[in-house]
């Protein structure tokens, strides 16, 4: 899903206007400093519990993932707009 262009330019876009904000508030940027340290331990607490999980759980994930794909090849052939360029879609 990520390589789709529309979903590829909308997360460039929100992660440039997120740095761009903390580049020029400098109480912004300590705010945000602390949540992206918050949000990295919680990540990394919740990967490693999960761990065991995910590892048990991989040939249903698997199966899982393959229908995902499935599905959403076919969204991409009933809607060509998402593989288009941003630019092109909203002209």
């Amino acid at each position: 899903v990520a390589n789709l262009p529309l979903v590829s330019c909308a997360c460039s876009a929100v992660s440039s206007a997120y740095t761009s904000t903390k580049e020029s508030h400098p109480c912004v940027r300590s705010v945000c400093a602390a949540a992206e340290k918050g949000v990295k331990a919680l990540t990394a607490a919740a990967v490693s519990g999960a761990q065991p999980l995910l590892s048990r759980l991989e040939p249903q994930i698997s199966v899982a993932n393959k229908f995902a794909c499935k599905g959403l090849d076919k969204l991409e052939e009933k809607l060509p707009i998402l593989q288009q360029p941003p630019e092109r879609v909203t002209s």
